[in-house]
């Protein structure tokens, strides 16, 4: 059979009896949550950058006493420099997402990780800023008592409990809202990925004994006498 023939042999093959690797339709098979969760991340860039500025205004749109204004810019820089920090590192991660390929699952194993520590990174982010949410709350109400010529000392003990009580129920209502927040937009993209290492894993195990069937025959026939012997 001469190159010609050769080739109207193969092109005569039915594509559609070539089968992709199950392995590799696994891998592939990542792309889609982590392209959704690319971008709720974008999204969610965004929405921080765009909160962090709005913050620096707090002074003048809830119309804060001047004298709480130093107390105010001081919590604010120590929230600019932790949403950097945490803001750069969301970038990184990011950037590792936009750039898988596919390749290997240990590729996606370090993605899985990652994600999962980012999530962790998230939840402290957000519970650093709990502090920063009651300073400015508690600027706020005090300037409202000083429009009043009141102050928190002249409240009436009944009054103090319950904005203590208050206070308690809006923290645990946050980190609440923090811990379904992330539930909600990467809880679901973490299952699937799971899912699918999970599904790696497996393949991994059924190998690795057919391997070790095949390596046991093959042992058994050299160890079986031959005939005439």
């Amino acid at each position: 059979m001469n190159l010609d023939e050769l080739k109207s042999a193969w092109n005569a093959d039915n594509t559609d009896n070539v089968r992709i690797p199950s392995r590799i339709k696994k891998l592939g098979a990542a792309k889609l949550p982590l392209d959704k969760l690319k971008r709720n991340m974008k999204n969610e860039w965004y929405i921080q950058i765009v909160a962090i500025v709005f913050l620096a205004f707090f002074p003048w749109l809830l119309r804060l006493h001047p004298a709480y204004h130093i107390i105010y810019y001081a919590s604010y820089t120590f929230l600019v420099l932790i949403s950097a920090y945490y803001l750069n590192l969301f970038r990184l991660f990011y950037n590792k997402i936009d750039h898988y390929s596919m390749g290997t699952k240990d590729s996606l194993l370090e993605i899985y990780y990652e994600f999962k520590l980012n999530i962790e990174r998230y939840h402290a982010f957000g519970f650093l800023l709990l502090p920063m949410a009651i300073v400015a709350s508690g600027l706020y109400f005090n300037s409202r008592l000083i429009e009043k010529e009141k102050d928190f000392l002249t409240l009436p003990a009944n009054t103090k409990v319950y904005l203590i009580i208050l206070s308690i129920v809006v923290c645990l209502t946050a980190i609440l809202s923090i811990l379904l927040w992330t539930r909600y937009f990467y809880g679901t993209y973490v299952k699937q990925l799971k899912a699918i290492l999970d599904e790696l894993k497996e393949e991994d195990l059924r190998d690795g004994n057919l391997k070790m069937n095949a390596m046991q025959t093959n042992d058994t026939k050299e160890i079986q006498p031959k005939k005439g012997e």
